[in-house]
């Protein structure tokens, strides 16, 4: 019975099979792709399936709709943290753990030791490998827990190989962690493949990066136009066709056609913004991918391996151009190719097809509509000036304690106080948080004069556990690090944002809109079907690491999707 369901489910893979159960165990993937689409809401998977590719055509098979088809599709996948951002998004997918325990509680947090801003993958004691661009240094150091590769290096002896790659840093290494064969992220300045001394101490990237950034495979986009693929009725369902809220990038325009270019006559900074911004950074990582798999050779043993892809240019895009552009249309139809052609690849190149490749496909966030557009339409939404609100906590301290400069900075979701200054004046500190929450909220109103801010709170009263039982206090409470976060923290009002963001958008809130991100897995043993409970980003990583027979992550607290699971019954007969 179990030889006939296994056959039936892998119907249309080419022949692959799904390797035998032993003892009620699952055979293990030769390899694992993870792939994260940046800012990619759940809704994109339903809203544009007319336009994606079939599951299957021929000897071909799709891209979304082969996973929602002959995968596991939870059509109701959550994260469960504040913020929802880049940093915390993609930390909780390999790890299992929330941001009160992988201590990446934002892209950027106070660091009280500097008193400055300090980034998620932030390491000054590295340097930067395969270029002289003066940008951050990175490594997994502020990541606080083991991550799935790092499981599955000691499981396996490090005989295992695992891989990050992004254009963004902190996409890469948060996904890859501490023990990774490499994480590549792109150099913006550059525009070219780089790391750091972290993975590499000989200072040297590998003989076939090296090639490879030498061709300049960025180049051959340059002077390349992005426009719309899909037609005039494909307009029709969109809300935001005009181009009006958009961001102007590198100017490439805020409506198609959009030329990938600079002024300056050449691939320069400038240029690889635009890049980035478009469809063709997409291509760019996949033809990366390709390579690195080749080189590598992952996937070719009985050890598993993993690679974990982040696909950028689906967030640039989205914050540029907002949700409901035409934009946001013609990349995820675009990224529906790209995944297409990576999936039919990797059934050529890994011994087994398919069949012998695990692929969990999900989003670091959502996105929220524009703002500005939101309010317009007579939807709740609008902007709000966060500096208005740091005078007004600054202001109402200063009258209680007398004069002083006592705020840091605000960083999506913390308003920072200067400790300094308040351990200077004798202030008492809980006092000053109570003060400035009571502030912020007073003060918290869009550019249209409305309430702005939902909820404000202090350290003690989410320490104390005196949240009220909702939704949005459960996020608070797993985003909240007590060693890390923040003086105030601030949940803006449904469909609001900081004024930062005067045109595009933006994401962070426990809001639907943020939260709500895909969750498709395929492959090796996993029951294909449509899972509708309500289940979490958490869940990812235990649920790979029972399919890869190793220890869960040290911060793990998800389960396993056991409905999706071949076999989920006990071991032996």
């Amino acid at each position: 019975m179990k030889v006939l369901l296994r056959s039936l489910i892998t119907a249309g893979l080419f022949g692959a099979a799904i390797p035998a159960f032993a003892d009620g165990i699952p055979a293990k993937p030769r390899l694992v792709v993870l792939i994260s689409i940046d800012q990619f809401r759940a809704d994109y998977l339903t809203r544009f399936e007319d336009l994606y590719l079939p599951p299957v055509s021929g000897k071909k098979v799709g891209g979304f709709r082969y996973l929602m088809e002959k995968g596991a599709y939870y059509p109701d996948a959550h994260h469960d943290h504040v913020p929802l951002s880049t940093g915390p998004g993609h930390s909780v997918l390999l790890t299992g753990a929330p941001p009160y325990k992988s201590g990446i509680i934002a892209n950027d947090w106070w660091d009280r030791a500097t008193n400055k801003l300090i980034y998620c993958v932030q390491d000054d004691t590295v340097q930067i490998v395969g270029s002289d661009s003066k940008i951050v240094k990175a490594s997994p150091e502020h990541l606080k827990v083991t991550t799935l590769g790092d499981e599955l290096k000691m499981t396996t002896g490090r005989q295992a190989k695992v891989f990050g790659l992004s254009l963004k840093d902190r996409a890469s290494i948060l996904m890859a962690g501490h023990l990774a064969d490499a994480a590549y992220w792109f150099d913006p300045i550059a525009g070219q493949w780089i790391s750091s001394t972290y993975y590499f101490k000989d200072d040297k990237l590998p003989d076939w990066m090296v090639k490879l950034n030498s061709s300049r495979p960025t180049d051959v986009f340059y002077n390349k136009v992005w426009d719309f693929s899909e037609g005039d009725a494909a307009k029709k369902r969109l809300f935001t066709p005009t181009g009006e809220y958009a961001a102007d990038v590198s100017g490439m325009g805020t409506m198609f056609p959009h030329k990938v270019s600079s002024k300056s006559g050449k691939p320069d900074a400038n240029y690889f913004k635009a890049f980035t911004t478009s469809p063709f950074g997409n291509t760019y990582v996949f033809n990366t991918a390709r390579e690195l798999i080749k080189q590598e050779a992952l996937g070719q043993d009985n050890i598993t391996d993993i690679l974990a892809i982040n696909l950028a240019s689906n967030d640039y895009v989205g914050h540029a151009f907002g949700p409901d552009s035409a934009e946001m249309l013609d990349i995820a139809v675009k990224t529906d190719k790209e995944l297409s052609d990576f999936f039919n690849d990797l059934d050529k190149s890994i011994p087994g097809g398919l069949g012998s490749v695990d692929i969990v496909l999900t989003a670091d966030h959502g996105v929220a509509p524009i703002g500005p557009m939101a309010h317009k339409a007579g939807l709740p939404g609008g902007s709000w000036p966060k500096k208005a609100v740091l005078d007004a906590v600054n202001a109402a301290l200063v009258e209680r304690f007398g004069p002083g400069k006592y705020t840091a900075d605000y960083s999506e979701p913390y308003l920072w106080l200067d400790h300094e200054v308040i351990k200077a004046k004798k202030v008492d500190l809980a006092e000053a948080q109570t003060i400035a929450a009571k502030a912020a909220m007073a003060s918290g109103r869009t550019t249209d004069g409305i309430p702005a801010l939902y909820a404000a709170f202090t350290p003690a009263q989410i320490l104390s556990g005196s949240l009220p039982p909702t939704d949005i206090s459960r996020h608070l409470a797993l985003g909240f690090h007590p060693l890390l976060s923040g003086d105030v923290l601030i949940v803006a009002m449904p469909g609001v944002m900081p004024s930062d963001y005067p045109t595009g958008t933006t994401h962070s809130e426990p809001y639907a809109y943020d939260t709500h991100v895909p969750l498709l897995i395929a492959g090796t043993g996993i029951r294909p079907g449509t899972y509708t409970e309500r289940v979490s980003t958490l869940d990812i990583a235990p649920t790979l690491a029972f399919l890869l027979h190793v220890n869960q992550p040290s911060g793990c607290e998800g389960r396993i999707l056991t409905r999706a699971m071949l076999n989920d019954g006990p071991r032996g007969k």
